[in-house]
């Protein structure tokens, strides 16, 4: 386990299907997928064992489910050719083995398309961290009595770095 060579992404669609049945809607996207594995309702293991299955040579991957209120379909496919949007779409850019396994229990559970608030939050803070000492820096180069403050360089990066250190290994945004 542990880090990767190259980050693998994978592209995760979902569309919700209220007025007609799954079945139909769901003919509909395949006929627009290439080569693909459909998996009715699944939990986070078969989602990524068929995920690791498909991947191959490629470093991407699309993960599409189409969702009612009784079920869940997902489709992982290398592409995809005229699709609709989607009620909702990310991105994953994944860089350790061991988020595979957090990413898909994010998408079985559901709870992929919710916010995203520790990127987000982590990103904050080291722009605040670094924002500040440069500012701080800045104040140290103007003025004699404040130097000392360029002292505290590498305790801003050892913050900036344990910052980074508690991501998720895998970057998640909007597409």
């Amino acid at each position: 386990m542990g880090s990767m060579t190259q980050k693998i992404k994978i592209v995760y669609y979902l569309y919700e299907v209220k007025d007609e049945p799954l079945g139909n809607y769901a003919k509909a996207v395949e006929s627009k997928l290439g080569r693909f594995v459909r998996l009715v309702n699944p939990d986070e293991y078969t989602l990524m064992t068929n995920f690791k299955s498909i991947l191959g040579t490629s470093k991407e991957v699309y993960v599409i489910e189409i969702r009612n209120d009784i079920n869940r379909w997902f489709y992982l496919t290398k592409g995809v050719n005229g699709l609709e949007k989607p009620k909702a779409a990310y991105e994953y850019e994944i860089g350790k083995e061991e988020a595979f396994e957090a990413v898909f229990r994010e998408i079985a559970e559901g709870s992929a398309h919710g916010k995203l608030g520790v990127d987000k939050f982590s990103a904050m803070l080291q722009l605040l961290l670094w924002g500040g000492f440069l500012f701080l820096s800045y104040l140290g180069y103007k003025n004699d009595e404040l130097e000392w403050i360029n002292s505290f360089l590498p305790l801003v990066l050892l913050l900036s770095g344990l910052i980074e250190g508690f991501r998720r290994g895998y970057k998640k945004r909007k597409k």
